[in-house]
This record gives structure tokens, sequence and C-alpha cells, in this order.
């Protein structure tokens, strides 16, 4: 049997060329080639903002795993995308200062719900871009129900 979660990945991002080059990237991966798990990923067009996302529900989350690795491979590599793009100087704030701009600009949040209520594990990161965090806590959040079967 085992322990069994429910999980929801989300990344988003202001251009489509973001994700079109992170994904060509991710399917050369040996677990996500082995498994398969590029087709795992859908993406989508928020409005202009673009998400990429992956769930399942009642799955065996173990990190040893080598599919939840290649899944979570994922952020690694957007993670280092944006690291090794960096910053420039933009242009300047309302204080006449000179203001960072990140050239690969991200949000992630990921949500791990477990059988047990107080199972839960949220996280987030993101380059500093308030509006597309703002847009992964719009659509990537916790509802517990009750179920009954009488």
């Amino acid at each position: 049997m085992g322990y069994h979660s429910d999980i929801a990945i989300a990344f988003a991002f202001e251009r489509r060329e973001q994700i079109d080059e992170v994904m060509a990237v991710y399917r050369l991966h040996p677990l996500v080639q082995a498994r398969d798990l590029a087709k795992c990923w859908e993406v989508h067009d928020w409005d202009g903002v673009w998400g990429l996302t992956y769930q399942d529900i009642n799955v065996k989350w173990y990190d040893s795993y080598d599919g939840v690795q290649g899944i979570k491979h994922m952020e690694n590599l957007v993670e280092s995308f944006a690291n090794e793009r960096g910053t420039d100087v933009g242009g300047t704030d309302e204080n006449g200062k000179q203001e960072l701009v990140h050239l690969f600009p991200y949000a992630f949040r990921s949500i791990r719900l477990g059988e047990e209520i107080e199972d839960v594990e949220i996280y987030t990161a993101d380059t500093g871009n308030v509006a597309l965090v703002d847009e992964l806590i719009d659509r990537l959040n916790i509802q517990r129900e009750i179920e009954t079967a009488f």
C-alpha cells in the first residue's frame, strides 16, 4: 500500500519562449527520458502570464523514487536558468535608485498534501516578480473537504 499524497506544482513566466527553452533542456535529462516525464507537464496562457504545471493525486511521493526526482528536476533546472542569466540594471525607482532586472524572471509554487491532515508542504520561490508570484498564489491553494458515505 504505502503512503500517498496529492501534488501540485506550478511555474509562472513572463514569456512562452522561457517555457520552450526550459522544456527543451528538461527533455534531455536521463530520468525524464526514461519515464517520459515531459508529457506530464501542461502549458497555460493565463492572460499574458505563462504557466507550466504538474499535478497528480493519490501518488507515492518519495524523494528516492526516480519519477519524483525527474519531476523535481524541473525546479532545479528553472532555478539554474535564472541564476545563469542573472540580472541587469533596469530603470530607476521613484528615489532615483537603479533597479536590477532579472533576465529570466519566474515564480514557483508547490503543494503536497499527505494522507494525514497535518501533513502539508507548501513551497514558493521566485526572482522578485510580484505579479508572477501573485498569479501562482491565486491559482494554487489548499481546500479540504469532508466526504460522507451516508
